[in-house]
């Protein structure tokens, strides 16, 4: 067996190390970038965005993210906005305002994410709901479906990223169920069942246009 040259391989590895180290901080920083020059735009579409009704329940629910408990309350929804750390941007905040309403006392249910020790790390937000109406008590023992409100209450990082970078990017092409999303629904891999042969075989249920 040929002797390993193991101070060489060594230098290799620390050459590896010190290349994905620098390219992670240029990672960073175009992140930075992109979100700056996508904040104008953002905003620009939520001014747009506040003229059509229920914008944000519709597009949560053709994700799929909403129990039939949710679907009242996401009535009262008026705005979803993602705001990004100008020095780190993958530090943001999804804030969810909603109307009075019969249900919480909040105006404004806030997502924190931190990056700590580079991994993300979500902060959970205490609802404030109002007497008998913690939708998020209500699961039955035989019901997978839980409210979306256990989102803000849990250190629920997935959902988080994805409605952040996906859902909350792309809202217009959710509304219209037309964004790249083959079956239109979250799926963090545990959480949602997704049934294919069922959906096939509903044969009256519309498709999506097909992109060019």
């Amino acid at each position: 067996m040929a002797e390993i040259d193991t101070a060489a391989l060594e230098a290799v590895h620390d050459d590896i190390q010190a290349l994905a180290t620098a390219t992670s901080k240029v990672e960073i920083e175009l992140a930075n970038k992109r979100a700056e020059l996508m904040l104008p735009i953002f905003e620009k579409r939520r001014a747009i965005l506040a003229k059509i009704p229920k914008f944000w329940s519709v597009v949560c629910q053709n994700r799929a993210l909403l129990s039939a408990d949710d679907l009242p309350i996401f009535d009262h929804l008026t705005d979803i906005w993602v705001q990004h750390d100008t020095k780190d941007s993958r530090n943001y905040d999804i804030t969810f305002t909603f109307k009075e309403n019969p249900y919480f006392t909040d105006k404004e249910l806030v997502k924190k994410i931190t990056i700590k020790d580079d991994e993300p790390v979500a902060a959970p937000t205490k609802i404030q709901w109002k007497e008998g109406k913690n939708v998020t008590l209500k699961r039955k023992k035989d019901d997978d479906n839980d409210s979306f409100f256990t989102f803000f209450e849990e250190d629920d990082v997935t959902l988080a990223d994805y409605i952040a970078h996906d859902m909350f990017t792309e809202a217009f092409a959710v509304y219209v169920n037309e964004d790249d999303d083959s079956d239109g629904e979250f799926d963090d891999g545990e959480s949602v069942d997704l049934d294919d042969e069922e959906d096939e075989e509903e044969e009256e249920k519309p498709q999506k246009k097909s992109k060019k």
